[in-house]
């Protein structure tokens, strides 16, 4: 076979040498390591832009100016803080700013949607998809919570200051020169970026950003971390229970005190709660949830963070840029396990109130404290107890520095509220004079003292049922187990009976004796304490009695009860009671009581004295006054010698005043080194000039004196609880007397004073449910 060789190639002359090298294996490596990065970083900022295209982006400012109804957010508690009617001083110069901190004002909006909004609004939960429908941000909605989140870059710390949505702060538009309202409010005025910029100038530090989020949109959050786990007290659970009358709407399963593991909707309602306590606990609640749900995202994998950014992203609006979200991600993971620092503000002890837009009260701060403890805490790498700690020093050194500037300037007058040295009068009304709400139970430290034998309270106002059912509730707690009501013994045989029993039948009996428009709301008030208390308390009658109907039922109660079987002479009056109505069993009754009173009263052996009583009521020879009333007493006493008992009785009776039955049984008490506890009730209002109109000028307290001493603590439209048992009480003292009578001494008319506006009636039940009462 005939091969040939190929010779090879051979260069011409001037051609060039080629320069190609086959390329080493390392190098065929890295270029497909830089083309895998090239493609990872590619597909890593496709799935960032992606991921930011969820947002929602506005950079805060609105078309038009929006406006607050007059009528909206006029329920602040100012008990016990100075009013201050002078222009507020605002801090001067530029906002703080450290390039190392970012600020990001959180905003939380309520759009006022029926699926969060509505008392039933768990049966809306289908509504929460994440549809545009749930999720849009409204232009009207409102600012309903403001917390500032601080973020260290150098060390990576997150600060979260919460600013409570009632502090008052100037309206920066043009024409409300001079104007206050609401922190919160300015979102409704000018939107987030009006919002951003008053709390950069009030609090005098830089706010970069602001991110915003809805009540809607704050369920699907808590959803998508897969819930929270919370610890909450054993109000807050009767809170969301509804067992306490609660500004959170229902929820679908009941929690229980202690670890609870909330889905978004209820902790949403838990965020909420606010009627239990106060709004100061409810911002501490909403950032114990922020911290909740940032302890999920610590521990999510990443395919439940891919999740959780698809589900949280389009619920959010944020003037925040790509870039700048981008460049932040950077720094994302090494905040994942930061500690969570919190701060309230203004802090407490530091602001007063004041009268803004629409005569709406709000939070006056000192605004040159606040500021540097805001400062601190975020710049100075100072916790919330150092910097809560330095502000009475940093208060003094303040006003230190305005007495100082007085002295240079002798024409200066301090008349700003902060200016005022506190005096032990002032010390002691901050202390003892309570906002109450009579929806909700009293604490120990609305009523004071419980240390007493006998407590008096006086009925006869347009609240009597609030009043009861307050007193009533408390005092059950603290173990008074005795109960004496207005009406008469008989009266007071049937309610015992059915608080003994249950017997309904009782109860009906019992309220046909009241008056018909009373009925209704006398019987769901009854069933309530049974509800709380069965078989524990004890009713007594005071007084005359009302019908010969209702002792007639009394007696039958009695032979009832009867252990022993009656004497032969006796049988034919106990058939004749037992088996007939009650006019007939009176018929009996008074023909056994004249004619075999011997025999009655081995019958009925320890009820023959409440048969004498009732018999001496049908003959007509018991006075209807002060003096029975305090006899009826004097015996319940005996008859319950190791219990505390309470006692309604009419008005002023139940003042230690002159020949009253709270005087009386004083004397009577004080023979036993025991005690009464008077506790007055006053009707009236208060107005926002300090003055106090009492719905009856027939009264023993001044409201001249009431409005001079007390006023200007005072939250008009409130209910108050006045403490005057309190140690070294002053308010016996200086030139305007809480009473008319300027030599009385009010410590010892009443240790307890309730003053009540006539228009926040509590209890609901209608007089036309009273026909029901009569059926028996």
């Amino acid at each position: 076979m005939k091969t040939t060789v190929e010779e090879p190639k051979t260069r011409s002359a001037g051609e060039p040498k080629s320069t190609r090298k086959k390329l080493p294996r390392w190098g065929k490596i890295l270029i497909g390591v830089v083309i895998v990065i090239a493609v990872v970083v590619g597909a890593g900022v496709l799935y960032v832009n992606g991921k930011l295209d969820l947002l929602r982006y506005d950079d805060g400012s609105v078309s038009e100016m929006g406006t607050i109804d007059a009528t909206e957010d006029q329920d602040l508690d100012a008990t016990g803080l100075v009013h201050n009617d002078e222009e507020m001083e605002m801090p001067e110069g530029s906002p703080f700013a450290d390039e190392n901190v970012l600020n990001i004002l959180l905003i939380g909006t309520d759009e006022r949607t029926e699926a969060v909004n509505d008392a039933d609004a768990f049966t809306h939960l289908n509504q929460l998809d994440g549809t545009e429908d749930t999720t849009e941000f409204s232009d009207d909605a409102r600012a309903d919570a403001m917390i500032l989140v601080s973020l260290n870059i150098n060390d990576h710390t997150i600060r979260l200051a919460s600013i409570e949505r009632a502090t008052g702060v100037p309206i920066l538009l043009d024409g409300y020169e001079g104007q206050y309202d609401w922190i919160t409010h300015t979102f409704r005025y000018g939107g987030a970026k009006l919002t951003m910029d008053t709390v950069e100038d009030c609090f005098n530090v830089q706010v970069d950003h602001y991110v915003r989020v809805n009540f809607n949109s704050f369920v699907q959050i808590v959803d998508a971390v897969g819930g929270v786990d919370i610890e909450i007290t054993d109000l807050e659970a009767k809170a969301l229970n509804w067992e306490v009358p609660s500004n959170s709407m229902l929820i679908v399963n009941k929690v229980e005190p202690g670890l609870n593991h909330f889905d978004g909707y209820t902790a949403l309602q838990y965020a909420r709660l606010r009627k239990i306590d106060s709004d100061w606990k409810r911002i501490e609640r909403q950032r114990t949830v922020i911290e909740a749900v940032l302890d999920q995202v610590k521990n999510a994998s990443v395919v439940e963070l891919d999740n959780l950014l698809n589900t949280v992203l389009p619920l959010v609006q944020t003037n925040f840029t790509k870039s700048e979200i981008t460049a932040l991600l950077v720094q994302l993971p090494a905040f994942l396990g930061a500690e969570v620092e919190q701060l309230s503000l203004p802090l407490q002890g530091t602001y007063g109130v004041r009268t803004g837009m629409d005569d709406r009260l709000m939070y006056d701060p000192d605004w040159a404290v606040n500021i540097t403890a805001l400062q601190d805490f975020l710049y100075n790498g100072k916790t919330a107890e150092e910097v809560i700690a330095a502000t009475p020093e940093t208060a003094a050194a303040e006003a230190e520095k305005r007495e100082n500037e007085e002295e240079t300037d002798p024409e200066s007058e301090a008349t700003s509220a902060w200016d005022r040295e506190t005096d032990p009068e002032e010390e002691y009304i901050r202390q003892n004079l309570h906002t109450v709400d009579l929806a909700y139970p009293l604490s120990d430290s609305d009523f004071g003292s419980s240390d007493y034998r006998l407590f008096l309270a006086g009925l006869g106002g347009s609240r009597d049922i609030d009043v009861q059912n307050t007193l009533m509730d408390y005092l059950a707690a603290q173990g008074v187990r005795v109960i004496a009501v207005p009406g008469g013994a008989a009266a007071g045989v049937l309610l015992d009976n059915y608080l003994q029993t249950g017997d309904t039948m009782m109860l009906s009996r019992y309220l046909a004796a009241l008056p018909a428009d009373q009925r209704a709301e006398a019987r769901i008030l009854w069933q309530d304490m049974y509800q709380k208390y069965p078989r524990s308390l004890h009713a007594v009658g005071l007084g005359a009695d009302k019908t010969s109907a209702t002792v007639g039922y009394a007696v039958q109660l009695l032979v009832e009860n009867a252990v022993t079987a009656p004497e032969e002479e006796l049988q034919d009056a106990v058939q004749g009671i037992a088996d007939g109505n009650p006019r007939t069993a009176l018929y009996w009754f008074r023909k056994a009581m004249e004619e075999y009173p011997d025999a009655m009263e081995s019958y009925l052996d320890e009820d023959y004295a409440m048969a004498q009583r009732l018999y001496s009521s049908l003959q007509g020879e018991l006075a209807d006054d002060s003096a029975q009333v305090a006899e009826d007493l004097r015996q319940t006493l005996e008859a319950y010698p190791e219990d505390q008992v309470l006692a309604f009785v009419t008005g002023d009776q139940a003042l230690q005043s002159g020949d009253s039955v709270a005087a009386q049984m004083q004397q009577l008490l004080a023979e036993e080194d025991e005690n009464v506890c008077s506790i007055g009730v006053l009707y009236g209002k208060w107005k926002n000039d300090t003055s106090f109109a009492p719905e009856d000028g027939n009264t023993l307290w001044s409201a001249e004196g009431l409005g001079s001493r007390l006023g200007e603590y005072v939250t008009p439209g409130k209910d108050l609880m006045l403490v005057l048992d309190g140690e070294d009480c002053p308010l016996d003292e200086g030139e305007d007397s809480l009473l008319q009578d300027a030599e009385a001494s009010a410590t010892q008319v009443a240790q307890k004073l309730l003053i009540l506006n006539p228009d926040n009636k509590v209890s609901t039940a209608t007089p036309e449910n009273a026909e029901e009462d009569t059926a028996f």
